[in-house]
């Protein structure tokens, strides 16, 4: 008789269920993490850029803007999907609208949808040859970016005659679509003059290298209307007048004037001033009545002036929102053969007075050179050696650093060509341009600045032999390694 002894079975029933609900109650514990983590993501959503590159990671000024932003803004990206600045145009448009869902992109695509592209340019009176442009809409206002605005080029080479290629090396994108936002998301547009009469840089020319065509397209680019005035006769600084410019007056301004200029300042007005070193404005005894002395002198900075330029790079400040930005990220100011602008001598500091502040002064190493005596061209003369103030701000009637409309607000500067359409690109010149109307327009939430982004290219440059060589290893080289390891494979399996 064979004796078989019964093999009991790998899985009972019970254990074959227990592994059966362990592993639903496994996928449904899953399930539930994964539905909390969307939850919790949702509710707590950040966004990280982890490429060092960030190439579309939004400054703090952009972010307070978009903050600051209460009403729908509608973007239309009127553009051709073939062109290069397309990618990098919708991929910083989409961070705006992930950092504010009130930024509303539409992307239309004249080549393929010519219907929906007509609407666009009935619709914001655009030309028949319009094309490759971003328009900002909101609150009745528009604003339209153009391509050529967005890129920033390198055209040494170019003018020298060494080569026919013109780079790009800049990407304005950001500071123009901020800029943008600002300008048609903020209902009241503020109105700044520019004082005429007296060989003031003309704000109206872009062409000429002592123009101010670059400055008001940056005052424009910030929201500000702009329109010349002249204080002759019976003219009046207007009512509406936010922010008065009067830059590199070459001839005197009369007595009356200056009674119309002291009791809008009186009133508290605000007013950016920029003298150069030929400047003779007859300013002087009114700004000595707000605490501000003007040299009459060139200052130069051994330590800190580029050979044979005649301008000084200045990097030290006090600290004061128009400058700290510049401070903070040691960024200089490039100025053309400034004077000196300080703190008058004896000046309190006191609640009835003006506080004043040296925005940028020179190294140890300054020297102010006085050159005319009682009308006289001399020798120049040593009249002053150490740290020199160049540029003051000056503020009364309000908690200072505080946004204040009935406060007084003046800045003075001891050069007026560093604005102008030569020098404004220079250094960070733009920069202070650009926080320098903020304050004095009481925007603390637009005291910061968006330089141009990068444009990082990769070149490689094969010779003929190179390529031929390179050829070889791609065509014959790497192939032929493959087969011969293959090939000696095949003879280790065959023995």
């Amino acid at each position: 008789m064979h004796d078989e002894t019964k093999q009991p079975a790998s899985f009972s029933a019970g254990r074959r269920w227990g592994q059966s609900l362990n592993f639903l109650l496994a996928a449904l514990a899953a399930a539930a993490l994964v539905v909390l983590a969307n939850h919790v993501a949702t509710r707590h959503y950040t966004r990280v850029a982890w490429t060092e590159n960030a190439d579309f990671k939004l400054s703090p000024l952009t972010r307070q803007v978009l903050q600051s932003l209460t009403n729908t803004v509608r973007v239309v990206v009127f553009y051709d999907r073939a062109e290069s600045l397309y990618t990098p145009v919708t991929a910083l448009l989409k961070e705006y609208s992930l950092a504010n869902p009130r930024i509303e992109v539409e992307v239309v695509n004249y080549v393929v949808e010519p219907a929906k592209a007509e609407l666009v340019k009935a619709r914001y009176r655009l030309t028949p040859q319009a094309r490759d442009l971003v328009i900002f809409d909101a609150n009745g206002k528009n604003k339209i970016v153009t391509q050529s605005d967005l890129s920033q080029y390198d055209l040494a080479s170019f003018v020298v005659g060494r080569g026919s290629e013109i780079r790009r090396t800049g990407f304005h994108g950001e500071r123009l679509f901020t800029a943008a936002l600002v300008t048609v998301a903020d209902a009241a547009v503020p109105q700044a003059y520019f004082l005429i009469g007296h060989g003031e840089h003309d704000h109206g020319n872009s062409s000429s290298d002592i123009g101010y065509g670059k400055f008001a397209a940056l005052l424009q680019d910030n929201g500000v209307r702009l329109a010349p005035v002249s204080l002759g006769g019976a003219n009046e600084i207007p009512a509406d007048c936010r922010l008065l410019v009067i830059a590199g007056p070459q001839v005197a301004i009369e007595a009356v004037e200056q009674e119309k200029l002291d009791q809008y300042l009186q009133n508290g007005g605000r007013l950016l001033l920029l003298l150069n070193y030929s400047s003779r404005s007859g300013l002087e005894p009114l700004l000595a009545r707000w605490g501000v002395e003007v040299g009459d002198n060139t200052v130069v900075d051994e330590r800190n002036s580029p050979p044979a330029s005649g301008s000084i790079l200045v990097n030290q400040f006090d600290p004061h929102p128009v400058v700290g930005p510049l401070s903070s990220a040691r960024l200089p100011l490039q100025l053309v053969l400034p004077r000196s602008i300080g703190r008058r001598a004896g000046h309190q500091q006191n609640a009835d007075a003006a506080k004043i502040t040296e925005l940028a002064v020179t190294s140890e190493a300054g020297l102010a050179m006085r050159r005319v005596r009682n009308g006289q061209q001399n020798t120049a003369l040593r009249e002053r050696q150490g740290v020199i103030p160049l540029m003051v701000a000056a503020e009364k009637g309000g908690i200072a650093g505080v946004a204040n409309a009935g406060a007084t607000r003046i800045i003075v500067t001891g050069d007026s060509y560093f604005l102008d359409n030569q020098m404004i690109e220079a250094a960070a010149n733009r920069e202070f341009a650009w926080h320098a109307a903020n304050w004095l327009l009481d925007r603390p939430q637009f005291l910061g600045g968006i330089g141009p982004r990068p444009v990082r290219e990769h070149t490689f440059t094969i010779t003929d032999t190179k390529m031929r060589r390179l050829f070889w290893v791609l065509v014959a080289g790497i192939p032929g390694a493959s087969l011969a390891l293959g090939f000696l494979v095949w003879i280790r399996r065959q023995r």
